[in-house]
């Protein structure tokens, strides 16, 4: 169709100024004919881009559509250079389709001057192989960054307060975005906060490795915070403290407010949830459809009255599908057969890592009761007998 149309513009014949008619040529410039070719090496353009995205990134259709809009190719030297650096420190096509989904001038940088110096630094630091490809494909904007203007020296301070590169390597696979701020100016007052309040170091640490967005919010919020905290009734020097200056911190007054109404909701008391939350800070952050299923389960299930789910928080960040249920249908099938005391204490079974729990339950009475495994894997419905059953808590 292209070469269709260039020729039909060849042939077009112009009037000139001296009546004579001159042959069009490219030289001539005429203003429609010009944006007719414009167009078309624009089109060529697009579809090499588009092509491109999808048959060398693997994006779909659809993301290469999207992400055609924030690049657009040329030639394929420049890109096939960077999906070769890419390929060359581990980077899979899953990883590279993910990074050029959502950074797609990436494919427009230069490999040497601009992506080589930072893989070679985060490689240095602790990042390699499949680490880094998860890295760089979940927040690619860090290759964007500067390096010695901003990924350095915010390195440099994260290891000066956590003190080793595995710890900057925490810091940095919990929260990527805190390379994009001035760490400096943003966590300094915070970390004053905690130091005044006598956190101890090692649990600023944590902080830090655990959940470093907290420390980045404006230092006036960030004391509200730790006042709240403190309010009710968390000491300083326990690692409770930090863990509920995290939960605090990530919660708005709004969603703090719906979580203890969903805790009330359920049969708990105001201070019943305070209660449970001084246990275990991160009760207030499982999701609400995990709560109500964890909490139903243990009261219309097992017979717990909703008071005694509150004194073991813990149990809220278990498993449901994975633990919760299979090992209380291992205690229940080993209870009506006489196997276990009635008096058995189901937090404390719920407790155990995966090895005692199967050595105890399951492999020392599979024998006797091959119910006992399919029960372990969820593979059997157990009628749950609460009628003169105890399922102690």
């Amino acid at each position: 169709m292209l070469r269709f149309l260039h020729r039909k513009l060849i042939q077009i014949r112009v009037p000139a100024k001296d009546s004579k008619t001159l042959v069009f040529s490219p030289q001539n410039h005429h203003p429609t004919l010009q944006s007719i070719s414009n167009l078309s090496h624009s089109t060529l353009q697009s579809s090499l881009t588009l092509s491109y995205l999808e048959k060398s990134c693997g994006l779909s259709p659809e993301s290469a559509l999207s992400a055609s809009k924030k690049v657009t190719l040329k030639t394929t030297e420049k890109p096939d250079s960077v999906l070769s650096l890419l390929k060359s420190h581990g980077f899979s096509k899953t990883h590279i389709s993910k990074l050029i989904s959502r950074r797609p001038q990436l494919l427009s940088a230069n490999p040497d001057k601009t992506l080589k110096p930072k893989i070679r630094f985060f490689n240095d630091l602790g990042f390699s192989g499949a680490a880094l490809a998860v890295l760089l494909s979940s927040y690619p904007t860090v290759l964007c960054l500067h390096l010695k203007n901003r990924i350095i020296p915010s390195v440099d301070f994260l290891k000066n307060i956590v003190h080793t590169n595995e710890n900057v390597l925490l810091s940095i696979k919990r929260w990527p975005r805190i390379l994009n701020y001035n760490i400096q100016t943003k966590m300094n007052p915070n970390l004053s906060i905690l130091k005044d309040q006598g956190v101890p170091e090692s649990n600023i640490v944590k902080l830090i490795t655990t959940s470093p967005r907290a420390l980045v919010h404006i230092p006036e919020r960030f004391r509200e915070t730790v006042e709240i905290v403190k309010e009710i009734g968390f000491n300083p020097v326990t690692l409770n403290f930090i863990l509920a200056v995290r939960v605090v911190a990530g919660l708005s007054k709004l969603n703090w407010e719906r979580k203890i109404e969903l805790y009330k909701s359920l049969g708990w008391s105001g201070d019943e949830v305070l209660s449970a939350f001084r246990k275990q800070p991160l009760c207030m952050i499982t999701s609400e459809k995990k709560i109500k299923r964890v909490v139903s389960f243990f009261v219309d299930e097992l017979g717990w009255k909703p008071s005694a789910v509150s004194k073991y928080p813990n149990i809220l960040l278990l498993s449901i599908d994975k633990r919760i249920v299979p090992r209380c249908s291992v205690v229940c099938l080993l209870m009506s057969e006489g196997l276990v005391k009635k008096d058995l204490r189901i937090y404390s079974v719920l407790q155990l890592n995966e090895n005692s729990f199967y050595e105890k339950f399951v492999s020392e009475f599979q024998e006797g009761v091959p119910k006992v495994l399919k029960a372990y894997e969820g593979k059997m419905e157990v009628g749950w007998e609460k009628e003169g059953q105890n399922y102690n808590s």
